[in-house]
């Protein structure tokens, strides 16, 4: 139902805005002898697209009930014919941002291509669809430029720096995908992460709970769209498993060292790291603190003796 909500929108601003498609509608028969005009000189063409999903539909070819020829794309085609110029020949390539969305939409009304002219932050700034997709002489599966998946690398080569430093997400050893986070597809995200907890929960369900005692962090102060963000780079950090800063200084962001710490025991508690102790820094199914169940077991003083742990 959310997906349609998205989508009805997108649909009435492309039509608002003149981007439908309204042009001629071409029997399989048309197509075929039109395309066998094109192929005179452009044989090489049909090669590019057999193995795709725009392969020349053939008259006897029944398995399709969507016929593709080479004037679904090429708009000035009859003139093109009389007067061979590249001048007079449309390609994707020469076309706007409008231009393209126009062109594709003819065939492909998706959730994707209403988003790019709606929210997508790409159409925004006018990134079209032939900077990431390719028709011809492409077997990638959704025509993408780039087979790996990772083509956003492309563009966002900030981001892709992220990824070589000490900690990061395994992107360029082909265990994650830009995609596996980041949603193409109707979001109203700016970061295009439609809830950036969820996508990290689908990895990482050990953390994500529910717990009888929740980390508030991962669930009640959200900036810039998600919790686990508040804590983790999840691009790629300096600092061990993901940490926006190292030690104590995460934890540091939202609490102060109590002032028992110090004073007890001479200030044996400010000798250790905040997850020496609270290593459940997720969720506790059984301490409010989120101390470490084995606390008593690993300190060569087992604080339970006098102390009722998570009190």
């Amino acid at each position: 139902m959310k997906l349609r909500y998205l989508a009805l929108p997108a649909l009435v601003l492309l039509c608002s805005a003149g981007l439908a498609y309204a042009g001629h509608s071409y029997s399989k028969v048309e197509l075929s002898e039109t395309s066998s005009m094109c192929l005179n000189c452009h044989d090489e063409k049909a090669v590019s697209l057999e193995n795709s999903l725009h392969r020349i539909t053939e008259v006897t070819d029944m398995t399709s009930a969507i016929a593709i020829g080479c004037v679904n794309c090429h708009d000035g085609w009859a003139e093109h014919v009389e007067d061979p110029s590249p001048e007079n020949i449309e390609t994707a390539a020469r076309l706007s941002f409008s231009g393209q969305v126009d062109l594709c939409s003819r065939c492909h009304i998706t959730l994707h291509q209403s988003s790019m002219v709606s929210s997508d932050p790409h159409g925004r700034v006018e990134i079209g669809c032939i900077e990431c997709h390719s028709v011809h002489s492409n077997v990638n599966e959704h025509l993408v430029k780039d087979d790996s998946d990772n083509y956003c690398a492309v563009c966002h080569t900030s981001v892709a720096a992220e990824f070589k430093r000490r900690s990061a997400h395994p992107l360029e050893s082909g265990n994650v995908r830009c995609v596996d986070c980041h949603m193409l597809d109707g979001t109203e995200d700016q970061l295009l992460a439609v809830g950036l907890d969820w996508r990290c929960q689908n990895c990482h369900s050990d953390l994500s709970g529910p717990f009888l005692y929740e980390h508030p962090v991962v669930y009640a102060h959200l900036v810039e769209g998600g919790g686990c963000t508040e804590c983790h780079q999840p691009h790629g950090s300096p600092n061990d498993r993901l940490l926006k800063q190292p030690g104590d200084g995460v934890c540091l962001q939202c609490h102060g060292t109590p002032p028992v710490h110090r004073i007890a025991h001479a200030g044996i508690a400010t000798r250790f790291a905040c997850v020496d102790c609270h290593s459940d820094i997720h969720g506790s199914f059984d301490n409010k603190k989120l101390l470490d169940p084995a606390l008593g077991a690993k300190m060569v003083f087992d604080c339970s003796e006098c102390h009722v742990l998570g009190d």
